[in-house]
């Protein structure tokens, strides 16, 4: 059996992750956590760290508030913490990240996700400048960012991003623990959420190849979605028609397998892919997914999903796993259950 041990303390990744309340969490927005990515930041042929952190709803004076962090790799085995020198400072409800070169220059940029204006990083030889709002892409301020991509969907050689949306949530109007149906459990008042709120809407932006990007939301038929509760994004073919299709995990809704129809515009089959829900025919808590290629040949395709999910009050992540080949499902079970 492998087994790991935690080593994190040890190579420097010292910085602690701040999400909402520690003891308790009166709102689903303290709950999500936050992402990873492991790029190379600086071209030195190693692997770096990129943690994106969070907040708490009381805040924090300016000093002493957390920030996302950057760890360069000393090639030792061991991590030093850049964030200050490399531009990347900042604090708020943080989400999830993504990785791409979207304007070619051979520099790995990154598309951070907020409850609240996101963040585009562009890299100018290992130095970070915030251009979301110069590029199109920092959203309206009110939509709550989970999972994104960086995707070339329409093959035009330069990389396009679809972000997910969780939740329409508002703190000021939000209900609190025990206000609802679906603000109890078994008798209990808990936080609210997912089911009962509004459920949000995924973008799509176009790269204009200028460093700008357009939303082509409605365009591309990714509005035809909308009301999910969507986390995690992950870009496939999963039909080896050469053109990038793109599955997105979604919490307590169907998730979605939107297929390139080659024009511009995708249709979602995850239905009919049997990627939508269990193999009971019910949504599952889908909160991040992972996707390989098991085999290959010139006339088959196989492919694996992985889909974390969780049980919401039960404490008990499950892992489900698809095999698709060739765009068609062979199996759905559950993989794993892990209990607390």
């Amino acid at each position: 059996m492998v087994q790991f041990i935690d080593i994190g303390e040890k190579a420097g990744l010292t910085a602690p992750t701040i999400f909402g309340g520690v003891d308790t969490k009166k709102y689903i927005l303290e709950t999500t956590g936050s992402g990873v990515a492991i790029f190379d930041y600086d071209n030195d042929g190693w692997p770096d760290i990129f943690i994106v952190n969070g907040t708490t709803l009381e805040g924090f004076p300016p000093e002493k508030a957390p920030t996302n962090h950057l760890y360069h790799n000393n090639h030792d085995g061991t991590f030093t913490d850049v964030t200050v020198q490399t531009g990347l400072v900042a604090t708020g409800w943080g989400q999830g990240v993504c990785v791409g070169d979207y304007d070619n220059d051979g520099w790995e940029d990154l598309y951070v996700t907020y409850y609240g204006k996101n963040r585009l990083y562009h890299n100018d030889h290992g130095v970070f400048t915030d251009v979301a709002g110069k590029a199109g892409v920092a959203g309206s301020g009110k939509a709550w960012g989970t999972g994104c991509a960086f995707v070339d969907y329409n093959r035009d050689g330069h990389l396009d991003l679809l972000v997910a949306n969780y939740v329409d949530f508002n703190l000021r109007t939000v209900p609190t623990p025990g206000e609802g149906t679906s603000c109890n459990w078994k008798g209990i008042p808990v936080m609210c959420g997912p089911r009962g709120l509004q459920g949000s809407k995924n973008i799509l932006y176009e790269n204009r190849g200028d460093g700008t990007f357009t939303d082509v939301t409605t365009k591309a038929h990714i509005d035809r979605t909308n009301g999910h509760f969507a986390f995690s994004v992950s870009t496939l073919d999963f039909d080896d028609d050469g053109w990038p299709d793109v599955y997105v995990a979604c919490d307590s809704t169907p998730s979605i397998l939107y297929h390139n129809n080659h024009d511009g515009t995708f249709t979602d089959v995850a239905v009919m892919a049997g990627v939508a829900f269990n193999e009971d025919g019910r949504e599952q808590a889908g909160m991040g997914a992972a996707t390989t290629a098991m085999e290959s040949s010139p006339t088959s395709h196989t492919l694996r999903v992985w889909v974390h999910t969780c049980s919401t009050w039960a404490g008990e992540p499950c892992f489900l796993t698809s095999t698709m080949t060739a765009g068609r499902i062979l199996s759905s079970r559950t993989a794993m259950c892990i209990r607390k």
